[in-house]
């Protein structure tokens, strides 16, 4: 299918969208009949997806952790990656009950939602500069019930938010800006650049938002990076006040979240 590393997953997936199924059911239902309609969307969907679009901007959602977030152009696609992220941040969080988390580049809302989710009676901030992604974010929240919980704002990165004490998470553009012509079609083509480019050496919007995290005397915040980034992350944190640091592994191995915390 048009290059796609997964034809039959993909397929599943967009056929059981259309008729109300998980992915692994589609194969227990040779007998499903498509009327006109459903065809239709069938054949929308498989050239979409030909074109390299991906598979949850078709179905405009996707799993992440506990919940299922609606996403559009206007906003990355949740990665099981970030996971990672959500969970440092909740022990970061639960050594601080009294604090307020603060997701800054928010995007879909998905880890700011997921942090509200798995504590509940806390209140979150997220925050964006996109009013277009701040739209989806606030729309997830509302449709998920945590809207009274988790509120969105608009922001050039912490800015204007009362960071003092604060739990801070960031998943924030870390991409080189000339490393973005070379990523997948389905990321270069189809996701926001704004959410992907972090700059000359991918790290100009993340080093902005530490010194602002620094500055508002935040008690913990957790970066997520890419490839080659750690050490100049934990040394960004370092100066900006974060005595304590830590390089945290994803699933594959990879150097993906950094800690700081200060040291009372």
């Amino acid at each position: 299918m048009a290059g796609v590393d997964t034809p039959v997953l993909d397929a599943n997936v967009l056929f059981g969208h259309l008729l109300g199924l998980a992915p692994e059911q589609v194969a227990l239902r040779p007998d499903v009949e498509l009327g006109p309609g459903a065809l239709r969307g069938l054949e929308s969907a498989t050239c979409r997806r030909e074109r390299r679009e991906p598979v949850a901007y078709i179905t405009g959602r996707k799993a992440f952790r506990r919940l299922e977030i609606s996403v559009n152009q206007d906003v990355l696609i949740p990665r099981p990656e970030s996971e990672l992220l959500v969970e440092l941040g909740l022990d970061l969080w639960d050594a601080s009950r009294d604090a307020t988390a603060v997701d800054v580049g928010t995007g879909s809302g998905a880890i700011a939602l997921a942090l509200a989710d798995e504590r509940p009676g806390r209140r979150v901030v997220g925050t964006d500069c996109s009013r277009a992604a701040l739209r989806v974010a606030r729309g997830n929240a509302r449709r998920l019930r945590l809207a009274r919980r988790a509120k969105f704002r608009l922001a050039d990165g912490a800015s204007g938010v009362d960071l003092n004490g604060a739990v801070v998470v960031a998943n924030l553009p870390y991409i080189p800006s000339a490393a973005l012509a070379a990523l997948a079609p389905e990321i270069s083509r189809w996701e926001p650049g704004l959410a992907l480019d972090g700059g000359t050496d991918g790290l100009a919007v993340i080093r902005r938002a530490i010194a602002q995290v620094g500055r508002g005397q935040a008690r913990a915040a957790a970066f997520e990076i890419g490839p080659g980034q750690a050490d100049t992350v934990k040394t960004l944190l370092r100066r900006a006040g974060f005595a304590r640091t830590a390089v945290h592994r994803d699933l594959a191995g990879l150097p993906r979240v950094v800690t700081g915390t200060r040291v009372s």
